[in-house]
């Protein structure tokens, strides 16, 4: 079996890798290979043992970019945090040939790490939906046709319409808070404060945060 998956962002316990390369072998494991790569910019370190990257560590620090790749017989570890073309951060720990999902779980839970899952709406929420958008033309087209689309899909929606930018007012704040899900539409222009201040809330309600952002804004 191989599986691959997508962990919570958190610092590496570096302390933890010597310890976990024995923990593999005491499971039968019979590591090979190691290579840590070690990246802070402009720079790449490549490290063939364990010591020699954490004695870099302990001398530099815990860098925010690393793969630790670890293989014994036909079974590999890897363990990589890093950013997308996007400039996304992620940390993905991938096992290869290993015999259930236990095996990366145990992993997993030794370097306390989490997977990072969705954010998802309970069973019975009410499909609701506030958008926040700019009071220009292009703000308010787009917010129409997102309106429209939500309606369709049997969505209640409300907006900040009809109050003005700025501070959020108590009335607005109270449409917000009332909606089950937020949307916020990204238009060009320079002033984006006011829909920062929307986002907030909805992250602090916990709410699902959904950020429609034009490629010129």
């Amino acid at each position: 079996m191989n599986i691959s998956r997508s962990c919570i962002i958190t610092d590496l316990n570096w302390a933890l890798i010597p310890d976990l390369v024995a923990r593999l072998e005491r499971q039968g494991w019979t590591i090979k290979r190691t290579s840590i790569e070690i990246r802070r910019y402009p720079d790449t370190l490549t490290f063939d043992t364990v010591d020699e990257a954490i004695v870099n560590v302990r001398k530099y620090g815990p860098p925010r970019r690393y793969s630790i790749g670890l293989s014994g017989g036909s079974k590999s570890l890897d363990l990589r945090r890093d950013s997308n073309i996007h400039g996304e951060e992620y940390l993905l720990l991938q096992m290869d040939k290993i015999d259930a999902a236990e095996e990366l779980n145990g992993v997993m839970e030794f370097l306390g790490l989490a997977p990072d899952e969705p954010l998802t709406l309970p069973p019975d929420s009410p499909k609701t939906a506030f958008i926040a958008h700019k009071f220009d033309k292009a703000g308010m087209e787009a917010a129409d046709k997102l309106a429209r689309f939500l309606e369709l899909l049997g969505f209640a929606v409300q907006s900040g319409r009809g109050y003005s930018p700025g501070p959020i007012s108590e009335k607005v704040r109270s449409r917000i808070e009332n909606q089950a899900t937020l949307f916020v539409i990204l238009t060009p222009g320079d002033e984006n404060t006011w829909l920062t201040q929307e986002s907030l809330i909805a992250e602090i309600k916990g709410k699902p945060l959904f950020v429609l952002k034009e490629q010129t804004a």
